[in-house]
């Protein structure tokens, strides 16, 4: 039997092998780990796309829901409109028949001697004022009285002045003509409101 006998370095070429695993591992190790960090970097690029999409469909689902507040609101101002335009309507489709009855009222209340020149709307509350001549305050006393207790569509008649006309009295000095302001409440009869009902 022939025995062998290693002449070579054999510590050296032993060290050369571990030196050659350990860097062998370690390149290993190193593109593992530069694998893993391409993966969650990748992964998070993924994520963060993700969400920014889920944000600007959230955002557009706001815009739009904003839209769609501006518009209701438009309408609901619009609606606000009209309905104040039907009230204003039918509150004078309501009234146009008292007016008829309010000019009727004051031709049969009316004495004679008395002449209306002016009929306005009291700015202030729903009165009328009616403005006129008379042949005396007793005329104008008389029309008052008539609108007390025998009117059913004018109510509260208030004097605001009888005042003598001096223009009219220095032309004939024999006759002197009254002008008068009266404001009247006008109302609807008893009668009337059953009938709507």
């Amino acid at each position: 039997m022939q025995t062998h006998i290693n002449l070579l370095p054999w510590r050296e070429t032993l060290k050369k092998e571990r030196e050659i695993r350990f860097y062998s591992l370690i390149g290993i190790s190193l593109f593992l780990t530069g694998l893993v960090i391409l993966a969650v970097h990748l992964y998070m690029e993924d994520m963060i796309s993700y969400q920014g999409k889920r944000n600007n469909y959230i955002n557009t689902q706001i815009k739009q829901a904003e839209d769609k507040i501006n518009e209701i609101e438009d309408l609901d101002q619009k609606k606000q409109r009209l309905i104040g335009r039907m009230n204003v309507i039918q509150e004078l489709e309501e009234k146009r028949p008292q007016i008829v009855h309010i000019f009727d009222e004051l031709v049969k209340q009316v004495p004679d001697g008395v002449y209306f020149t002016q009929l306005k709307p009291n700015k202030k509350d729903d009165n009328m004022i009616l403005e006129g001549v008379a042949q005396s305050e007793a005329r104008v006393s008389s029309l008052m009285n008539n609108i007390n207790t025998r009117s059913q569509w004018l109510t509260n008649p208030k004097i605001h002045y009888i005042e003598i006309d001096k223009k009219n009295q220095q032309k004939d000095q024999k006759r002197t003509v009254s002008r008068f302001k009266l404001e009247v409440t006008p109302t609807v009869p008893k009668s009337e409101v059953q009938n709507e009902n």
